[in-house]
């Protein structure tokens, strides 16, 4: 019985360090943001804001959806890349993300207020999101670390 432990108990922690980087902790409410990540990455594809726009921007992003750098670019990553690959690929739509257009997309951004979570969430949702972050933490930590342990 104390083997089938152990096991579990390595098995368990193996699969929370593997995972750690890779959760999924992106909150509903980012889904808010995709358009303004959309503007901000085909913008700079266009040459209309520059790199370190892009960073104040996706920046400001995440601190107006009361979020980590983190999260905003796994949301990023799972919801607006293909787009933006998709309109950075056309022709034809690449034009409409103009210098005018782009300069109001940066102002609006710079103009946000900060969500407050605790409005928008109930307790758990806030619990499992800390829970998260936390998991992340240890498998990162776990993998800056590995190189002492072998």
């Amino acid at each position: 019985m104390k083997k089938i432990i152990a096991v579990a108990t390595m098995l368990y922690s193996g699969i929370v360090l593997a995972c750690g980087a890779h959760v999924h902790n992106t909150l509903p409410h980012y889904e808010n943001y995709t358009e303004s990540l959309v503007a901000m990455s085909v913008c700079k594809v266009n040459e209309h804001i520059s790199e370190e726009q892009s960073a104040v921007w996706f920046k400001k992003l995440a601190w107006a959806a009361n979020g980590t750098d983190e999260e905003l670019f796994e949301h990023y990553a799972h919801f607006a890349a293909d787009h933006v690959n998709s309109i950075a690929q056309d022709d034809d739509m690449l034009p409409r993300w103009d210098s005018s257009y782009c300069d109001n997309q940066f102002f609006e951004v710079m103009a946000m207020e900060q969500v407050i979570l605790e409005e928008l969430y109930d307790e758990q949702e806030l619990a499992d999101r800390e829970f998260n972050r936390l998991i992340k933490r240890t498998g990162e930590n776990s993998a800056n670390h590995s190189g002492f342990y072998n």
